[in-house]
């Protein structure tokens, strides 16, 4: 373990080893500009125990390298910072590290990515033991890690740790040596390679977040070790984040050197994106939904178009805790009042699928429409006026009772969205509903004091399992769960599709999971599933990611 009182910068290897790797010249610096990802809104953080969402986690992924590496393509588990080994059981993986990889930070006075040193001019380099403290860190209780229940189930001792109720010694994570980790697990899975591809457990700089606390995250402070550095971080709406290439990754199969010198990642909104990607200001941009007809019909921007399958699945969320939504009934008639077909022809317009049920039709053991073509919940506005008049009968209440609130985080797409329910609301169930926004981070701290909020949720690893339990439902997770819902009847359902081993059992129990949570006790409404549109310069060479994360170090520009 390093000691950060001791750091000092060596400018003169970092020079020599950029000038061996063939570093080109100023004016050969190959810049990318992507709008992608990121919202209109600053990046809540960068700290990968705290994140929780797709911009934050999109950064951190090329700034840091998990354990186990998710292939963007094919959503395939391959090595990151490690290569492992299974014991028979299936319990315990041994991880060996990469070794000599260094703790690296942009000097802003030299211009330069430069290694960490210790007191003798020794590279400070990633160990077993940063991935242990990092592990750590996102399980303590103290941390308050978003993504900490999502961990914490799969490794030993984890779920007590995270509790307060067990100690951190008795966490299955060992340290051998310097480059060897061994995690045991809870049970055996084929899914358990993912989440040690998951960002809370990579490896974490101690000694930098024990001096800066919060503030470790900050370009003048931070320390990475992947294949990029944080330049610059421009905060506000509206701002952008650069990213410079790390010399000092040494490049393996799964996560090469880049060949980009800097990415430039913009906040900006979809429509301003189109707007800069046709004045040639983004080479990477996403594609605003309402323009899917125009950009298709253009020559020059269909050819730049890409469509693929997407990672999310769109959907609202009711509160069960504030009236009228206490009661199932109400929450069935205004899932149902939702034109789920309308929204994604007339609204988004851009080849979304209506969701009859949360989990995406693509995941490991999903249950689908098809399969089960009388689950999951349909538009069906006279049904739902007639749950609706039932629900007010009984209670005697009227439509105007109650002041509603609809909440959705800043996005010309979900205020369009939004505006359509809004209106198929009062029309079918003669309900006025006011509409609230907020940039992204306040919206992730506060929509569970809404009645009705946005939200999408893409998968973190490809099997139904992070849909229907990481997502939040399964009572373990109420705390996470912004609608206050629980069902121990679900739960159960939930629990065994986990422990099933044959995929058919996993799927029907996931049915039976699925009808409970959209339909019988409606806690969300399904609305549909994603799809990528997005416009690429045609100098740009990459690959398209179904991961809900980009790689860019394996891109290029040619221009």
């Amino acid at each position: 373990m390093f000691n950060r009182k001791l750091f000092s910068f060596v400018l003169l290897a970092a020079l020599l080893l950029a000038l061996s790797a063939g570093a080109v010249g100023a004016q050969d610096k190959k810049v990318l500009v992507s709008g992608r990802q990121m919202g209109s809104s600053d990046i809540p953080t960068l700290d990968p125990a705290i994140a929780e969402d797709v911009p934050s986690v999109q950064v951190i992924d090329e700034l840091f390298v998990a354990l186990v590496r998710m292939n963007e393509e094919t959503a395939a588990a391959e090595p990151g910072m490690a290569t492992w080994e299974v014991s028979d059981d299936g319990l315990v993986y041994t991880f060996k590290l990469l070794p000599n990889v260094p703790w690296v930070r942009y000097n802003a006075a030299s211009g330069q990515v430069e290694q960490l040193t210790d007191a003798d001019g020794n590279p400070l380099v990633v160990t077993a033991q940063d991935f242990a403290y990092g592990i750590l860190r996102s399980l303590n209780p103290e941390t308050a890690a978003p993504y900490q229940y999502v961990l914490s189930p799969w490794i030993k001792g984890g779920p007590e740790y995270a509790s307060g109720e067990g100690a951190m010694e008795d966490v299955g994570v060992k340290v051998v040596d310097d480059t060897t980790l061994e995690v045991t697990v809870n049970q055996p899975s084929g899914v358990t390679p993912l989440i040690f591809g998951l960002w809370v457990t990579m490896a974490q700089p101690q000694p930098i977040i024990d001096e800066f606390a919060e503030f470790w995250i900050d370009p003048a402070n931070i320390a990475t070790y992947g294949p990029f550095a944080l330049k610059e971080w421009v905060r506000g709406d509206g701002g952008s984040l650069t990213m410079v290439k790390n010399p000092f990754w040494p490049g393996t199969d799964s996560v090469p050197q880049s060949k980009i010198d800097e990415v430039v990642l913009r906040f900006l909104d979809e429509t301003v994106q189109l707007t800069e990607f046709e004045a040639g200001s983004l080479d990477v941009a996403e594609m605003p939904d309402a323009e899917y007809a125009r950009v298709s019909a253009d020559p020059k921007l269909s050819a730049a178009l890409f469509t693929g399958p997407g990672t999310c699945t769109y959907y609202y969320g009711f509160n069960v805790e504030r009236e009228p939504f206490t009661d199932a009934r109400v929450r069935r008639a205004f899932s149902m009042a939702i034109d789920r077909a309308g929204i994604t022809e007339q609204v988004t317009g851009a080849g979304q699928i209506p969701a009859a049920f949360f989990t995406l039709p693509s995941l490991n053991a999903a249950p689908t429409s098809e399969m089960f073509p009388n689950l999951g919940i349909q538009s069906d506005p006279e049904m739902a006026k007639l749950l609706w008049d039932e629900y007010l009968t009984e209670t005697g209440k009227t439509a105007d009772s109650f002041q509603l609130t609809l909440f959705h985080n800043e996005s010309s797409l979900h205020s369009a969205i939004a505006q359509a329910v809004q209106q198929m609301w009062a029309e079918t169930l003669g309900v006025q509903v006011q509409i609230a926004t907020a940039d992204f981070a306040t919206y992730l701290d506060t929509r569970g004091n809404y009645d009705v909020f946005r939200a999408g949720w893409c998968f973190d690893y490809p099997d139904t399992h992070n849909f229907l339990y990481d997502a939040g439902w399964h009572s373990d997770l109420i705390t996470e769960n912004d609608t206050h819902w629980s069902n121990a009847e679900y739960d159960a359902l939930v629990d065994a599709g986990f422990k099933a081993e044959a995929v058919e059992e996993r799927i029907a129990l996931y049915a039976q999971a699925e009808q409970i949570l959209v339909y019988d006790e409606a806690a969300i409404a399904p609305i549909y599933y994603y799809i990528t549109n997005d416009l690429t310069a045609p100098y740009v060479t990459r690959t398209h990611s179904l991961i809900t994360r980009e790689h860019y170090e394996k891109w290029d520009i040619n221009k």
